[in-house]
């Protein structure tokens, strides 16, 4: 009678040492299979969810609208560092996103050294993108100086504006001592009047320019205005007074409830 050899993996066995494997419950071949599939898909993404190599410290956007025919040349400013502790390779990127608003879109940002690179449409009108980086190590930071130009960014009607200029951020960022971690500045023509800026916070500073501080980047810095010279009164501002009204009417009840009660009680 001659004998009859099973492969195994790295080499022959004997069909006596392949009974257990024959043997073996479906159940737990099942349970083999499921761990497998775990490995192999499961875990690539849960590695892939964990916190990015990169950190943004702080932001600074510049906005220039001062050419008047809808167009904004943005220049962005980070101050970037690794969340590790260990040197980081060349070969990690840093990834930027761009959320557009209609025709206000961005395909291509350059970078201060010459560089640039291509923000791809992912879904919608989100874009996004990777640069590398220098090696960098704990305590240590990174600036980086980003330009990009937004050809549609004010639509005009008559003499109304608004303007929606896209942010492009990083990845995400702590917030400072101070609060802030992003800040911009809009230069204007000198014959437009903003009456309501997004986020609300948007002023005018002395010099003419509008300024915002931040704790984190929006997905665009905007507003409306007109380009007559002409100042309406926006809707932020119509709430304010119309919330100011209301409080000086309560507290006008109050103090004749108040006032009331005091001439009862002396009487």
């Amino acid at each position: 009678m001659g004998l009859t050899l099973v492969w195994r993996v790295g080499g022959w066995i004997s069909p006596r040492a392949a009974a257990p494997i024959a043997s073996m419950p479906w159940f737990g071949i099942r349970r083999l299979v499921q761990l497998a599939v775990l490995t192999l898909f499961v875990l690539p993404g849960a590695l892939a969810a964990q916190d990015p190599d990169w950190t943004v410290l702080s932001v600074h956007m510049d906005a220039d609208l001062s050419a008047g025919d809808g167009s904004v040349e943005v220049m962005m400013r980070y101050v970037l560092g690794p969340t590790s502790g260990r040197m980081l390779p060349l070969a990690q990127p840093v990834r930027f996103e761009l959320l557009g608003f209609g025709d206000a879109t961005v395909e291509r940002v350059s970078v201060s050294n010459g560089r640039s690179f291509e923000l791809w449409p992912t879904q919608g009108s989100h874009r996004a993108g990777s640069l590398f980086l220098p090696d960098a190590t704990a305590g240590s930071t990174v600036p980086l100086e980003v330009r990009y130009r937004v050809e549609a960014a004010v639509h005009e009607d008559g003499p109304r504006l608004r303007a929606r200029i896209p942010t492009l951020t990083g990845p995400a960022e702590p917030i400072g001592d101070d609060g802030v971690g992003f800040t911009a500045r809009l230069i204007l023509p000198p014959e437009w009047v903003a009456s309501e800026g997004f986020p609300s916070g948007l002023r005018e500073d002395t010099d003419g320019a509008w300024s915002v501080s931040l704790q984190t980047s929006p997905s665009m810095v905007g507003f409306r205005g007109r380009s007559d010279g002409v100042w309406r009164p926006g809707v932020p501002l119509a709430v304010d007074l119309v919330t100011l009204l209301i409080l000086l009417g309560f507290s006008a009840v109050g103090w004749r409830h108040l006032s009331g009660v005091a001439r009862r009680a002396r009487a």
